[in-house]
């Protein structure tokens, strides 16, 4: 199959932009074929503010990245020396959104709040991980 000048290209099923009314934080987006539009599905809200921005960005990279189905993310080791954790906060049959606490883990001590993510529920439901 050959593209022409102007046939369209396969749009990314999930993209990502920063937040222009909060600082440290991110919307995510998802592209509705209906509205042949993106729309926003979620957000990723930096809490632990000594973080590097540039770790946060490619953080943010990486889960959108595993959104589309992608395997391989951007290597963050040299940029971090602890575990990033998660747990699932809400996720009642009430709510409308899934909400999860990542929290950072240096290997001493007690983890902290890292980044809180809020994405509607169903997202995750069918991604799968291409090879």
């Amino acid at each position: 199959m050959s593209l022409k000048f102007n046939d369209k290209s396969e749009k990314p099923r999930f993209i990502y932009k920063r937040n222009p009314l909060v600082e440290n934080a991110f919307q995510i987006f998802e592209f509705k074929d209906d509205k042949e539009n993106y729309e926003p599905v979620g957000d990723y809200t930096l809490i632990d503010t000594s973080e590097d921005p540039e770790l946060t960005e490619k953080n943010v990279m990486n889960l959108v990245s595993r959104l589309n189905g992608r395997k391989e993310l951007i290597n963050v080791s040299n940029l971090t020396s602890g575990q990033l954790l998660y747990n699932i906060v809400d996720d009642t049959e009430e709510s409308e959104k899934v909400t999860i606490m990542l929290r950072s883990h240096d290997k001493k001590g007690v983890s902290k709040e890292n980044a809180v993510i809020k994405i509607e529920k169903g997202v995750f439901d069918d991604i799968r991980i291409k090879s």
